[in-house]
C-alpha cells in the first residue's frame, strides 16, 4: 500500500528539517502570544467548512500534478513545504492540547497531523510517477503525455489520495479550536 517514495538524502533531510522548523516557529509563536492550551471541541453540522477544505485538499493536488509539469523532482518540495509547515503547526496544536487532557481533542489533532504528513505522501507519489513516466506514455506533445500520465498516477494511487483527503476533510471539519491564554 506504502511505497518508498524515491527522493535523495538531501530531499528527506530538507523536509524534515522544514517539518522540524515549523514545529520550533510555532512553538515560538504560542509561546510569545500567551496561548497556555487548547480545547479541542466537535462540532458536526459546519457543511460550510467541510465544502472549503476539501477545495483545500484538491486545490494542494492540483499545485502537486503542476509542479510535476517541471521534470525535475527537486521542485516538489515546493508544494511540500506547505504541507509540512501545516502539519508542524498541527503538532504544536496537539502538543497544546494535552494538558488540558481533552483524550478525544488530542486524538483528533494527531489524526489531523497524520492525515497532513499522508497527503503529503500520497501527493508527492503521484507527483513522482507522473515525473518519472511522462516519457513512457504515448502522446503526441508534452501536455498530451502529461495529461495521459496524470490520468493514469491518479487511476493506481485513487485511493490512499482520497483517503488521506477524506480524513483530513472531516476531521478538520468536525473540531473548533477554543484557545485559553495566560
Amino acid at each position: 500500500m506504502f511505497k518508498k517514495i524515491n527522493l535523495s538524502i538531501k530531499g528527506w533531510l530538507f523536509a524534515a528539517i522544514i517539518f522540524l522548523l515549523a514545529v520550533y516557529f510555532g512553538f515560538i509563536n504560542f509561546h510569545y502570544a500567551g496561548i497556555k492550551n487548547i480545547e479541542i471541541n466537535f462540532l458536526f453540522t459546519n457543511f460550510g467548512l467541510y465544502f472549503k477544505e476539501l477545495v483545500m485538499a484538491m486545490f494542494f493536488l492540483v499545485i502537486y500534478l503542476l509542479f510535476s509539469l517541471i521534470p525535475s523532482k527537486k521542485f516538489m518540495m515546493i508544494p511540500n513545504l506547505f504541507l509540512l509547515m501545516s502539519a508542524g503547526q498541527s503538532l504544536v496544536q496537539f502538543y497544546y492540547t494535552l494538558p488540558r487532557l481533552n483524550i478525544l481533542g488530542s486524538i483528533a489533532e494527531f489524526i489531523i497531523v497524520l492525515s497532513l504528513l499522508g497527503m503529503a505522501y500520497s501527493f508527492s507519489n503521484v507527483s513522482f510517477e507522473v515525473i518519472d513516466d511522462v516519457g513512457n506514455i504515448k502522446g503526441q506533445n508534452l501536455f498530451e503525455r502529461w495529461t495521459n500520465q496524470v490520468n493514469k498516477s491518479l487511476t493506481n494511487h485513487w485511493k490512499i489520495t482520497a483517503t488521506f483527503i477524506l480524513i483530513y476533510v472531516i476531521f478538520v471539519s468536525i473540531t473548533t479550536i477554543t484557545i485559553v491564554f495566560k
